[in-house]
């Protein structure tokens, strides 16, 4: 076992090396200029490494197999190792190392039937050509190949720990930036709703378990606002009407007309018009949010959004899913 951990470490470590000089003489005579290919500053790129490795795996289960087979297991693990660290590096840090944009038969940019065969060739060309004398290096310098390649592998993985803890740290610095500005925009949008009187009395309203009517309607308006943003939506009709939903002034379990859940929609549209002038689409958001009970279904992807909010927060408050809102607190100061 410990000779077979010091086998694939030295696989390792060797192939991301040479990956790095094949990549760097192919980029650098296509682009006519000296390229690092890897975004690490180091002559490494650990994706021919993991793929080593993995090749070497399977040209040891694979040994006697179909030719044909064994194409298809490189073809799968080359391509699916590219595709994965694309994704990965785009979808995570916005790193693109490369781009098939302009091949045929692609995949997301990630991957293309071109350099698919060409990693199968290469793979086939490990088994081999490269892994025998490699190997056979590796039996005639056991200590020291160990040693460097453990050398190696410790710079890889110090940089990269390095690196993406720095790609880490500006995501969460953008998120954070990101949260506030949003907070800041929702403030904005319901501060001259919140400064009203007949809104501010919500507060003495017990709706929801221990929330008051106010704290509910201020975490529907939240979630609705930040989901219709995602969604490239109105999130200011989402947050006005979100924060207007449930405008009604009695105890509705003990106080109200009956049959409470289908009639307190409209009158809920009422008393906004009362106090601030409403766009269709706030209208019907305060008016369908209790659909199915309102029988005439949302007009507009922000109605059903509250609509949806609304429950879930109705849900949690009474099964306790959540102990607290997840509302912040975005009322002037």
């Amino acid at each position: 076992m410990e000779r077979a951990l010091s086998e694939y470490l030295y696989l390792f470590a060797i192939f991301s090396l040479s990956g790095w000089v094949l990549e760097f003489i192919f980029r650098s005579l296509r682009l006519r200029k000296l390229t690092n290919p890897g975004f690490l500053r180091g002559p490494y790129l650990p994706i021919y490494g993991t793929g080593a490795v993995f090749l070497y795996l399977a040209s040891l289960h694979l040994s006697g197999s179909h030719f044909l087979i064994k194409v298809l297991a490189y073809f799968v693990i080359t391509t699916g190792l590219e595709f994965t660290t694309g994704f990965f590096l785009e979808e995570f840090f916005h790193i693109r190392l490369w781009d098939y944009s302009k091949e045929s038969l692609r995949v997301k940019n990630f991957i293309c039937l071109k350099y698919s065969l060409y990693w199968v060739v290469l793979a086939l060309a490990c088994e081999y050509l490269l892994f025998p004398p490699v190997m056979a290096l590796y039996c005639r310098l056991i200590p020291p190949a160990f040693q460097i390649a453990g050398v190696i592998t410790c710079l890889m993985f110090v940089e990269s720990a390095w690196k993406f803890g720095r790609l880490f740290a500006a995501k969460k610095r953008e998120k954070t930036a990101v949260d506030v500005d949003e907070l800041q925009e929702f403030s904005q949008i319901i501060e001259p709703l919140l400064m009203h009187p007949e809104v501010a009395r919500l507060a003495h309203f017990r709706h929801h378990r221990m929330m008051t009517r106010l704290d509910h309607c201020l975490e529907v308006a939240w979630l609705s606002y930040v989901l219709a943003r995602r969604f490239s939506l109105g999130g200011v009709a989402a947050a006005r009407g979100g924060l207007l939903h449930d405008l009604f002034y009695y105890e509705w379990l003990t106080e109200g007309p009956r049959l409470h859940g289908f009639r307190h929609p409209r009158i809920c549209v009422e008393n906004a018009r009362k106090i601030a002038v409403l766009s269709k689409k706030e209208e019907d958001i305060i008016r369908k949010h209790m659909w199915p009970l309102t029988f005439s279904p949302p007009c507009y992807i922000e109605s059903w959004i509250v609509c949806f909010v609304d429950t879930y927060c109705t849900v949690k408050d009474y099964l306790a899913f959540a102990g607290a809102t997840d509302a912040p607190d975005p009322s002037p100061h």
